[in-house]
């Protein structure tokens, strides 16, 4: 069964979204509102005039100028394209590459596909609404608005764009300079100044190592940091403290475990992003605190069995899972396998709102899948009949996450074992295989 699909997003769910849709035998075409593909990966060194990015005018990028993967390419790249530098080249790309790296990869992986024919650039989506079984899409570019009529839709414009801020206690009366990460760039501006972050995850953690290079005091807030031994608490300019509960008009902040730090000239909040659809009705899709509902294995509408949201989940391998799950939404649109019904699809929904609840996970986490990932992408193979993972890679991860335990400082530097496809450098490889033997020993 041939669908004609639309695609919102030419970011990296949205170009693996467009070549699955072609392999199913379907006829994309990808709604891009910028001039070119790469989605988040394209970098930008503007800001937005409101720092927190939550009014006025907005910039798509969140990247910092010197942002590296969190994840060696080799887990990065889609499973059947490989992260490799150009192949009449030298591979010197380092197994945790910069932004520009990715998005070569992205430009190459588009190329080899020949994508960019089933982009439409510059080309914003205004609405999507349901019309009978089909999807009325209303489009805009500098010159006109299109409406356009789809048998399906699928929703690839991440979630890494619009700036969460969490209400907190006294922000209306405190004096600091407040941004989001997402708008910023690089450490100068806060060259001798006493700075504090609010977060405990990648973002926060590099950002805060940078800082510290040019700050005269850097307090990353998290309350993950509560249960550090105090000889992970500080790190020359750098002390890791409790979330924070409150900011005071004097520039302090009262910390969840009632001590307080400061005063601070500056407060950068890394508290993630919101998904956000602007285009779909909010009776369509629901999304309560960072909640998107109701989703059926986190890509179908459990009601509209045409809609998928591809790159929901957080905290996965996400070129891979994208690939999975665009498969799996391509395949359902083609035939290939039958749908629980739909009271059956809006109970497994239910059931897992209610274990995660039960388990005090916080609403907001609920599309966090750092333990299951693996679990839920051979889910979606079995049920779909596409290829599962292959081994290497949950061995490669596993490899991965004690090295990055085992060094959260540095590991981008040191050597890690190679497992796939992806040409690592051999004296890369030699290095790793040395400090595997050393530290066995």
């Amino acid at each position: 069964m041939t669908r004609r699909v639309a695609i919102i997003g030419a970011g990296a769910a949205g170009l693996v979204t467009a070549r699955e849709m072609v392999r199913a035998g379907h006829r994309p075409t990808v709604f891009e509102q910028s001039r070119r593909i790469g989605g988040v990966w394209v970098y930008s060194p503007d800001t937005e005039a409101d720092p927190l990015g939550q009014h006025g005018q907005r910039i798509h990028s969140s990247l910092y100028a010197s942002l590296r993967t969190n994840l060696p390419r080799d887990l990065m790249a889609f499973v059947d394209f490989p992260f490799d530098s150009p192949a009449d080249a030298p591979d010197e790309w380092p197994r945790f590459p910069g932004h520009a790296c990715v998005l070569a990869y992205l430009e190459a992986f588009a190329r080899h596909h020949r994508l960019s024919r089933l982009i439409r650039f510059g080309t914003r989506v205004i609405r999507i609404e349901p019309v009978g079984a089909s999807w009325r899409v209303l489009t805009a570019t500098d010159h006109a608005q299109v409406e356009d009529q789809f048998d399906a839709i699928a929703i690839c414009n991440g979630h890494y764009s619009e700036p969460r801020i969490p209400a907190t206690p006294g922000a209306a009366g405190f004096p600091g300079r407040c941004l989001h990460s997402h708008n910023y760039r690089e450490p100068a501006p806060f060259a001798g100044r006493r700075v504090a972050l609010f977060g405990a995850s990648a973002s926060a953690m590099d950002l805060s190592r940078e800082i510290a290079g040019v700050a005269d005091t850097v307090w990353c807030c998290g309350d993950a940091f509560a249960a550090l031994p105090p000889n992970r608490r500080t790190s020359g300019v750098l002390e890791r403290v409790p979330g924070i509960a409150s900011l005071e008009p004097d520039g302090r902040l009262v910390l969840t475990d009632g001590a307080s730090i400061g005063p601070v000239d500056d407060l950068i909040y890394c508290t993630g992003y919101r998904y956000h659809y602007p285009f779909l009705d909010e009776r369509i899709v629901e999304v309560v605190d960072n909640h998107v509902a109701p989703l059926y294995r986190e890509i179908l509408h459990a009601r509209h069995s045409t809609l998928g949201f591809i790159g929901i989940p957080f905290r996965v391998v996400p070129f891979p899972l994208f690939e999975q799950q665009a498969t799996w939404f391509a395949r359902l649109l083609a035939g290939h396998f039958a749908l629980p019904a739909e009271a059956d699809r809006l109970a497994e929904i239910a059931r897992r709102v209610d274990t995660l609840a039960a388990s005090g996970v916080r609403r907001r986490h609920f599309h966090q899948r750092s333990i299951d990932c693996y679990d839920y992408l051979d889910e979606l193979s079995r049920q779909c009949g596409s290829p599962p993972i292959p081994d290497w890679h949950r061995a490669l991860n596993a490899a991965f996450m004690a090295h990055a335990a085992a060094h959260p400082g540095d590991y981008r530097y040191r050597p890690l074992p190679h497992f796939g496809p992806t040409r690592v450098p051999a004296a890369s490889v030699a290095a790793a295989d040395a400090d595997t033997q050393s530290n066995a020993r």
